[in-house]
């Protein structure tokens, strides 16, 4: 299977945005935080380096995989805590230098 193929999923669960190890580190790898921002056209993850603020991507395990405590955005959406786990595919847009996931309201 080539790299490119390779899917990079995320879930939504209890509040957080959970990154397994094989998405952060395809993706991810070297950015210690994220900012999580809803448009018209989905919900956005951009990528940030260290001191430009942000949610930070929580080392969850040995692993490798990460977590991102997102309850505030997640709630913003509707996304209620106690939802059923949501899995979604991240699609980057070289225009925005974003990840592209979810759902819009």
């Amino acid at each position: 299977m080539d790299e490119d193929s390779l899917e990079t999923l995320v879930e939504v669960r209890a509040g957080r945005l959970h990154v397994p190890a094989q998405t952060y580190e395809r993706v991810l790898d070297g950015f210690p935080a994220v900012a999580l921002l809803a448009r018209d056209d989905g919900w956005w993850l951009i990528p940030l380096k260290a001191g430009a603020g942000g949610l930070q991507l929580k080392q969850r395990n040995a692993r490798g995989d990460r977590v991102i405590e997102a309850q505030e955005f997640l709630r913003s959406q509707g996304v209620d805590d106690a939802q059923e786990p949501m899995t979604f595919s991240l699609e980057f847009d070289t225009g925005r230098g974003a990840y592209r996931f979810g759902r819009t309201r």
